[in-house]
């Protein structure tokens, strides 16, 4: 008989590594039956609420899930993740990620962008990266999933790898690297950001771009928040999220609200099961054939921008 308790570890706060904690949410595996059951969570479209138990480190404040899934399997639920409905919202990202990475080159004044090297780590089906190379950067990407990583070169020609982070050696450096709503899923956390602190080069930059609980959507919505979903292992705000690329040698320079666009049809499909108006909405949206409406909206997100402060 399937139970989830044997495919569950403990950890200790990720960014100071103590283990005392307040609960925030209890955990809830009511509907989780079978091993398949739990990796099918781990996708890139993912949007199961927490199953997984909250916590709120007394020391430094970080939310996380504890006891939470092994490593391994949303690591190999990532790598085997076939994910339609992520890339039917592409035109949308690409559309996202254009207004933003503009925003952060206005922002850092970046000049000649064809002699940067970019790196996007978590890249999915490559609207990041595609938005990267229309742009002059020297674009190039890791992405977990095969078939994920083979969309993004087959459709938008792109310089997309299989893998993660860690299969980048050490003696490469960037001079920009990027995490686009990724951090918050990485099982494996200091190691990742041990490695970016490797592969960087002085005065590189690192944007990361996570759900914000510390924003006041966050706080107004409280339990209702639609990023508290079982696929985010982490849950930073602007105190946490620099206080742990401190220890990196990243020092936050800039950050900034994100505003992301997503066709109505699909942002209604998702939001109903947080508010009854929105299945209401989408039948409206649908009858006046409104659904592919490419819509910006924001609910929590925040973009950080850091500085490596190394000295070599």
């Amino acid at each position: 008989m399937f139970n989830i308790k044997n495919y569950l570890q403990e950890i200790d706060c990720p960014n100071c590594k103590t283990n005392s904690y307040k609960i925030i949410k209890n955990s809830d595996y009511s509907n989780i039956d079978t091993l398949d059951d739990l990796k099918n969570i781990y996708k890139s479209s993912a949007d199961e609420l927490l199953i997984d138990q909250l916590v709120e480190c007394k020391k430094c404040s970080l939310q996380y899930l504890n006891p939470r899934v092994e490593s391994e399997i949303i690591i190999d639920s990532y790598e085997n993740n076939i994910d339609e409905t992520h890339v039917s919202q592409d035109k949308s990202r690409i559309k996202t990620f254009s207004k933003s990475l503009k925003k952060i080159i206005k922002i850092l004044d970046i000049k000649n962008l064809e002699s940067k090297s970019f790196l996007d780590i978590g890249s999915a089906s490559g609207a990041c990266l595609k938005s990267l190379k229309d742009l002059g950067f020297q674009e190039e990407g890791y992405e977990l999933s095969k078939w994920m990583s083979e969309y993004g070169k087959k459709t938008y020609n792109v310089n997309i790898n299989q893998g993660s982070i860690s299969n980048i050696t050490n003696d490469r450096k960037f001079d920009l690297i990027s995490f686009w709503d990724v951090l918050e899923h990485v099982a494996d956390l200091n190691q990742t950001l041990q490695k970016v602190k490797n592969i960087s080069k002085k005065n590189s930059i690192l944007i990361i771009n996570v759900p914000d609980v510390g924003s006041m959507t966050c706080k107004v919505m409280q339990n209702n928040w639609p990023f508290y979903l079982n696929v985010h292992l982490y849950y930073f705000n602007k105190k946490t999220i620099r206080t742990l690329l401190k220890k990196y040698n990243f020092d936050l320079i800039n950050s900034f609200s994100h505003w992301q666009y997503l066709e109505l049809g699909y942002l209604c499909r998702r939001a109903k099961k947080y508010m009854k108006i929105f299945f209401y909405l989408e039948k409206l949206i649908t009858f006046l054939k409104l659904s592919n409406i490419k819509f910006p909206y924001y609910i929590g997100q925040t973009t950080f921008i850091f500085k490596n402060n190394k000295d070599e």
